[in-house]
């Protein structure tokens, strides 16, 4: 008995392709600024955020306490090490005035004398650690366009997903979800957010930083969040963060 196996073999194949990943091309046509004015855009960043932000934590948990410089901040994923970042990330969404000049979210790397093995501690922190890149964030609703800023296109804002930031410091995602689902009583979880529109930026040592998914310059290691945590949406197609190699 002949068998027509093509079905089943283009199944496996489809099945074997992952999802097509996508890299932001900031040309002064999608900027709207010249290559000259965003370096100097984002050199402005850059400064403002330096001077509003405490560069180098010597003590995480004293700078997170009453009193610190990062007072009122969260641990979005704990001390935990996030595998692109290469450094934990700090939140001060719920609290953050609009003129405050410091972005919701930085990102500090821990000292270079710990290991990727200490990085996936939830409580245990690395110190001393040094910011290396911060986020900002805007409301997302199916259909919206991400928040406007100066030289920086449409296209480099990502959606971060809905979903459950868990006690391992990863992410349980709740696709598309609107409000907080029932909570699985098999999840040790730390919080839970909505869709929003997310851009990461990396602190560059020549005083302009880039803007990207991924740190450049993160050492190997830290926890992997599951592939669609993060996505571009081009003409209304999702497509995956280019990652590092």
């Amino acid at each position: 008995m002949n068998l027509d196996i093509r079905p089943a073999l283009a199944l496996i194949l489809a099945a074997s392709i992952p999802p097509q990943s996508f890299t932001p091309d900031p040309t002064p046509e999608r900027t709207g600024c010249t290559a000259e004015a965003r370096r100097e855009t984002l050199a402005a960043m850059q400064k403002q955020v330096l001077a509003a932000v405490p560069t180098k934590l010597e003590s995480l948990k004293q700078a997170l306490a009453p009193g610190g410089p990062l007072e009122g901040w969260n641990l979005s994923h704990g001390t935990v090490v996030l595998e692109s970042a290469g450094a934990v990330a700090i939140d001060n969404v719920e609290n953050r005035r609009p003129e405050d000049p410091r972005p919701p979210l930085l990102l500090y790397e821990p000292s270079s004398s710990s290991s990727p093995e200490e990085w996936l501690d939830f409580e245990g922190p690395d110190d001393p650690y040094r910011l290396v890149g911060w986020a900002y964030f805007g409301p997302y609703t199916p259909g919206s366009q991400p928040p406007e800023m100066a030289c920086i296109t449409p296209e480099e804002w990502l959606v971060h997903e809905a979903g459950w930031h868990l006690k391992d410091g990863g992410m349980h995602l709740t696709p598309g979800a609107q409000v907080e689902p029932e909570r699985p009583k098999d999840l040790e979880i730390h919080m839970w957010h909505p869709q929003i529109w997310d851009l990461h930026v990396w602190r560059g040592e020549s005083g302009v930083p880039i803007v990207a998914f991924a740190n450049p310059n993160a050492r190997r290691g830290g926890k992997p969040l599951p592939d669609g945590a993060f996505f571009h949406l081009v003409d209304g197609r999702r497509f995956l963060p280019a990652r590092r190699r």
